[in-house]
């Protein structure tokens, strides 16, 4: 008999086991959507500064009013516009970058296993993140989570104190999500998120966390077996991130900027083997910064 053949027949019997003892399927899903809902809080990012990202070509009207230097195309270096000698004024940052960041943190109970892969060129501005969550023999309640991050970094002098605003321009290499799900019994589960954004971290003690803006993400819920590829994102397309310091900085002190990108997956399965990928690489072509007005 084929592998289908088998799986089938053994879902029918253990739903004929649920009927032969009135158990109800919706109650024992219930009961583990209580438990999956609670470990997922537990397990999720607790980031208060997440805003969307945008496709530039889609919003080139917003982005030639952020600032005076999209009205022509972008010079390497670091560049202060003549005639704008105000605390307020955008300084320009290109490759080469020659700072950089990274870190990864992984969750996970059972047979879960949680890793990455980073990409960091800074000089070419080249950032990227792999993360992997892989479970081949699921039990009752599995889960896990991967949280990765890659920036490029440099260093800014704030002329005054308050939040630091940066405006990021880059443009995709890759950005796909993959997810392979194999069911292993008849009333199991499973749910898998995965979530890319471009970040923003000023490292600074009054700079309470990151800030975001989500680029792309991918969520499945299913208790069969399939196989998922899918691309949110154009290969070669830019895309920008208007983002603000979670806290304020003083003036005169220089302090390191990093932008790069980041990538949250979390998975939680009941009996179904999980393989999630999720790849998103990233050119960092400009990333202009000044203390907001």
């Amino acid at each position: 008999m084929t592998f289908a053949d088998l799986n089938e027949a053994r879902k029918q019997k253990a739903d004929a086991l649920l009927r032969a003892r009135k158990v109800r399927r919706d109650e024992l899903a219930e009961i583990r959507e209580d438990y999956h809902e609670a470990m997922a809080d537990v397990l999720a990012p607790v980031d208060a500064h997440v805003t969307p990202g945008f496709h530039l070509s889609s919003h080139l009207d917003g982005w030639l009013r952020l600032s005076p230097f999209h009205a022509h195309a972008l010079p390497w270096g670091v560049i202060i516009p003549d005639g704008d000698p105000g605390p307020h004024r955008w300084e320009v940052h290109r490759p080469p970058f020659f700072g950089f960041n990274f870190g990864f943190v992984p969750v996970r109970n059972d047979n879960f296993i949680v890793d990455r892969v980073h990409t960091l060129n800074p000089s070419l501005g080249d950032v990227g993140i792999t993360v992997t969550m892989d479970n081949s023999d699921a039990g009752d309640f599995d889960y896990a989570s991967g949280d990765g991050f890659s920036a490029i970094a440099f260093s800014f002098t704030p002329p005054t104190a308050g939040l630091v605003e940066v405006l990021i321009d880059a443009q995709s290499v890759e950005a796909t999500h993959r997810l392979r799900t194999e069911n292993e019994w008849g009333w199991s589960n499973s749910t898998t998120g995965q979530g890319n954004f471009l970040m923003l971290d000023v490292l600074h003690p009054s700079v309470a966390e990151p800030s975001y803006a989500q680029m792309s993400a991918f969520h499945l819920q299913t208790d069969d077996d399939s196989s998922h590829v899918r691309e949110n994102l154009t290969r070669g397309a830019h895309y920008f991130a208007h983002l603000f310091s979670a806290g304020p900085v003083p003036a005169n002190e220089p302090v390191i900027v990093c932008a790069g990108t980041r990538s949250f997956d979390l998975s939680g399965t009941n009996d179904v083997s999980i393989h999630s990928r999720s790849d998103f690489r990233w050119f960092i072509s400009s990333v202009e910064v000044r203390i907001s007005p």
